[in-house]
């Protein structure tokens, strides 16, 4: 999607507005209107990307994806198989799992992401493999590195690391 004419709209408005006051105020609106173009157009790929998170909350088999190819905007919708229903056992992790985000508390917060295209698909492939959604497991790989990274941190704390090497 070329964003070209509303931001150029955006101008003509500045512009049309400005024409009402003196020379001083069009010279002045005509210099603000080349310079708000690039914060116009990300004003417009934030709101199209929180809208593209709203609507990929909505439909829980299908995410949409706001890219961007050069200086356009590019919507990505992509069909997940739906993950199966409560009561269905896949596999005993994915029971485990639900129970693991119940005890740290349940509630859920919604954070876009934004991955190169090479690595998304790795973890796409990767969440296939385990049969999970992608945004599944993305949740599992961020709560296994904070696990871990809570444990470095305990036995930093009361332990004493030795470095070095053995000579055989």
């Amino acid at each position: 999607m070329d964003l070209t004419p509303y931001t150029q709209s955006l101008r003509q408005d500045l512009l049309t507005a400005a024409s009402v006051g003196d020379e001083d105020v069009r010279r002045a609106a005509n210099s603000l209107a080349g310079a708000i173009e690039p914060a116009a157009r990300l004003a417009i790929m934030n709101a199209m990307s929180d809208f593209a998170a709203e609507v990929t909350g909505a439909l829980q088999d299908t995410t949409v994806e706001v890219r961007l190819d050069g200086r356009d905007v590019r919507i990505s919708v992509t069909r997940h198989e739906p993950e199966p229903v409560q009561g269905t056992v896949v596999d005993e992790g994915a029971d485990d799992w639900g129970r693991k985000m119940k005890d740290a508390g349940g509630e859920l917060s919604r954070t876009t992401v934004r991955l190169f295209d090479e690595l998304k698909s790795q973890a796409e492939r990767a969440a296939v493999d385990q049969g999970v959604s992608l945004n599944t497991y993305i949740s599992r790989a961020i709560s296994d590195s904070v696990r871990g990274a809570v444990k470095q941190e305990k036995g930093r704390r009361g332990g004493r690391n030795v470095t070095g090497f053995i000579q055989g």
